[in-house]
C-alpha cells in the first residue's frame, strides 16, 4: 500500500477500497477489473484510488495479506509453543474453517497462480509464507508421528503428506468451480462451490493417515 491510513476517515476509505475490489475480483477476475472500475463502485474518484494504492497489483497483495492474517489467526496457536498444542481433530476443524476462508477470497483460489506469475513481489510473499507453514505443519504432523497418532511414516512420505494437504487446499476451490453443472456461459462469479466440498476432500485424504478415527480417545 502507498501510504498507511492515520485517521478513522482514511482507514474507511482504505477498507472500502479493499472490499469492493474483493467483490468485484470475486464476482468478475482480477484481469476484468480496472482501478476505475473499483473506484466507481466504492464512490470515490480513481486519483483517491490511487493515493493509497499505485495499481491493481498493489491492491491484489493487500487482499493477499489479508486472507495471510486471517490464517494466521486461525492457525495462530501453532505459532508459539509446542505443535503437539493441536491434536489431529482440532486440525481437521481448521482445515474447514480455512476451506471456508478460501471461499470468501475466491479471487485467490481461482487466479493466484497467473498472479504469483505476474508480480514478482506476490509471488515472493506467497513463497516466505509457504514455507514458513510448511515447516510449521511438518513439525506438528511429527509430533503426531511421534505420539503415534498417525500411522508411522518416513520423513520423506511425512513431507509428501503436508505438501499434499496444501496443494489440495489451494486447488479445491477452483477446481469444483469448474466442475460446476452451471449451464455453459454462465458467469463464473455466480458458480459458487459449498467450502464443506473442500472440508471433505481435505478429510478423505487426512483421516486415511489417522491411527484413531477422529473423535475417539487415543490410550
Amino acid at each position: 500500500m502507498s501510504r498507511v491510513p492515520t485517521t478513522a476517515t482514511a482507514r474507511g476509505t482504505v477498507a472500502c477500497i479493499l472490499q469492493t475490489a474483493l467483490t468485484l475480483f470475486n464476482e468478475r477476475g482480477p484481469a476484468a477489473v480496472t482501478t476505475n472500475a473499483i473506484a466507481a463502485a466504492a464512490g470515490i474518484s480513481p486519483g483517491n484510488l490511487y493515493y493509497w494504492f499505485s495499481g491493481k497489483d498493489e491492491i491484489v497483495r493487500e487482499l493477499h495479506a489479508q486472507l495471510v492474517a486471517a490464517y494466521e489467526a486461525l492457525w495462530g496457536v501453532l505459532e508459539t509453543g509446542s505443535p503437539r498444542q493441536l491434536s489431529p481433530e482440532q486440525v481437521l476443524d481448521r482445515l474447514g474453517r480455512g476451506a471456508a476462508l478460501t471461499r470468501q477470497y475466491a479471487f485467490l483460489a481461482r487466479d493466484l497462480f497467473g498472479l504469483l506469475h505476474a508480480d514478482p513481489v506476490l509471488a515472493e510473499q506467497y513463497r516466505l509464507v509457504r514455507a514458513r507453514r510448511l515447516v510449521t505443519f511438518t513439525d506438528l504432523a511429527r509430533g503426531w508421528r511421534d505420539h503415534g497418532d498417525i500411522r508411522p511414516l518416513s520423513d520423506p512420505e511425512l513431507d509428501d503428506l503436508v505438501r499434499a494437504l496444501w496443494i489440495l487446499a489451494e486447488s479445491w476451490f477452483a477446481f469444483d468451480e469448474l466442475d460446476s453443472s452451471a449451464p455453459t456461459g454462465f458467469p463464473a462469479g455466480n458458480r459458487d462451490p459449498d467450502s464443506e466440498g473442500g472440508t471433505r476432500y481435505l478429510r478423505a485424504v487426512f483421516t486415511s493417515y489417522l491411527s484413531v478415527p477422529p473423535g475417539t480417545a487415543h490410550n
